[in-house]
């Protein structure tokens, strides 16, 4: 009987984690002007951020951890590789998505603090090879 009670209790954490997300996810989608996959492209934004962003934002690294996890979470719940009746996590994801979208609204995200912030550079340096293509008028 607590059993039953508890799968009971880890499947609707893990059905209100999965509506969050979808929800946070079209937010994000808003946000980038994109039409899909608002959360894949802030942690693509954000690998592509200067290294000195990861100095100067201290909560960097841990929300671009953060969103990698929630996403692996809710791909796993999507492609059914995980079950809503198995543990999967606790709700402090979907108050975390929460407390994060009020953070984009305040623009306090990391994302939002570094397009406020001057660095000697934006981008990370240039490749080789991206410099020879460059050089040759092929990239």
């Amino acid at each position: 009987m607590a059993g039953s009670k508890i799968k009971g209790q880890t499947r609707k954490t893990n059905e209100r984690f999965f509506d969050e997300y979808k929800i946070f996810d079209e937010i994000l989608c808003e946000r980038f002007n994109v039409p899909e996959h608002g959360v894949t492209e802030y942690i693509k934004r954000m690998k592509e951020a200067v290294t000195e962003a990861r100095e100067a934002i201290p909560e960097w690294d841990v929300t671009y951890q953060r969103l990698i996890n929630i996403k692996k979470r809710s791909d796993g719940l999507k492609s059914q590789e995980l079950t809503f009746d198995d543990f999967q996590g606790k709700d402090e994801d979907v108050v975390w998505m929460n407390i994060f979208c009020e953070k984009m609204d305040a623009n306090a995200d990391p994302l939002s603090k570094y397009s406020t912030m001057s660095f000697t550079y934006k981008r990370r340096s240039k490749t080789l090879l991206q410099r020879i293509m460059e050089a040759l008028n092929l990239g």
